[in-house]
C-alpha cells in the first residue's frame, strides 16, 4: 500500500503531503473505485469556496471520478474495502485529492467498536462542510473526551442542548423512533436520512437536551464511511439494535 495524493495535477506521496491553510473539504466514500455522491459533495465545496474565499472549483464530477479511480488504482490498496478519499480546495484554489486508509469493510456498516460518549460545550459549526478550522476543533474536542476518559466527544450548546455537526450527524433512538436535533444539507446527513426511512423508522427533528439524551435507549453517529453506536454516555448503559438496522440500508452496499 502507497497512499497517493493529486496535488495541484501533480502526484506525490501521502505520508509527504501537507495541505496549505486555509482549506474547505469532503470526505468521499469510494468502493470498488467508484465514488459516491461526488455530485452533492463538490456542490457543497463550491458552496464553501465561494462564500469563505470569493470562487470556486470549476471540477466536475466526472473530472473528480477520473482523479479518484486512478489515485486508488496507484495507492495500490485493497479493493475488497471501501476507501476514503478526501477532496481539498484551499484559499490559493489549489485542489487536492487524498487517498486514505482503508475501512475495515465493504461499504458502510455498523462499526464493531462502541465508543465511550462525554459532553462537550461547544459552539455549533458556522460552514456545512470541514475546514481546516473545524478539523482543529474536533481534534480538540477529542483531545478534552480523552483525558476524561472518553472517546467520542458528544457536543453541546451553553444551554445545554445537543449539537449536531453535518459531517458528523447525531442521532438518538427511543421506542423505536429517532430523533435529531437539527437538519443539515450535509451528504452525510441525507445519506443517514434515506437509511433511517429504509430501515422503517420515522424521523423527528426536535431539540434534544442532555439530561433527555442520557435516557434514550440509544445515541449513534454517522460519518461519510459507516455508523459509531455509542456504548454508554454518563454511565447510562446504550444499545445498538436501531443503529444496526439503519447501517445494513446505509449506501453505498
Amino acid at each position: 500500500m502507497n497512499l497517493q495524493v493529486w496535488y495541484d495535477a501533480q502526484l506525490c506521496d501521502a505520508w509527504s503531503f501537507h495541505p496549505d491553510q486555509p482549506y474547505v473539504m469532503q470526505r468521499v466514500h469510494t468502493l470498488n473505485l467508484q465514488a459516491y455522491n461526488l455530485d452533492h459533495h463538490l456542490h457543497l465545496l463550491r458552496e464553501a469556496s465561494e462564500y469563505l474565499f470569493g470562487f470556486a472549483s470549476l471540477c466536475s464530477a466526472n473530472d473528480a471520478q477520473r482523479i479518484i479511480s486512478r489515485l486508488v488504482e496507484r495507492s495500490r490498496v485493497n479493493l475488497s474495502y471501501s476507501i476514503p478519499v478526501v477532496i481539498r480546495l484551499d484559499a490559493r484554489g489549489r485542489l487536492s485529492f487524498e487517498v486514505e486508509r482503508p475501512t475495515f469493510g465493504y461499504g458502510a456498516y455498523l462499526r464493531a467498536k462502541r465508543p465511550r460518549g462525554v459532553f462537550v460545550q461547544c459552539h455549533a459549526p458556522q460552514t456545512v462542510v470541514q475546514t481546516s478550522v473545524t478539523e482543529a476543533v474536533d481534534a480538540m474536542t477529542e483531545s478534552r473526551v480523552a483525558i476524561q476518559g472518553g472517546e467520542v466527544a458528544v457536543w453541546t450548546d451553553e444551554y445545554g442542548g445537543l449539537v449536531s455537526r453535518p459531517w458528523r450527524p447525531i442521532f438518538a433512538a427511543y421506542r423505536n423512533r429517532v430523533y435529531t436535533p437539527q437538519t443539515h444539507t450535509s451528504v452525510e446527513y441525507a445519506v443517514a436520512c434515506r437509511a433511517i426511512q429504509r430501515a422503517g423508522y420515522e424521523l423527528e427533528v426536535r431539540p434534544i437536551s442532555g439530561e433527555a439524551l442520557s435516557r434514550m435507549d440509544e445515541i449513534f453517529v454517522v460519518d461519510i464511511m459507516g455508523v459509531s453506536a455509542l456504548s454508554e454516555i454518563r454511565q447510562h448503559r446504550l444499545l445498538s439494535a436501531v443503529a444496526k438496522r439503519v447501517a445494513d440500508k446505509m449506501e453505498p452496499k
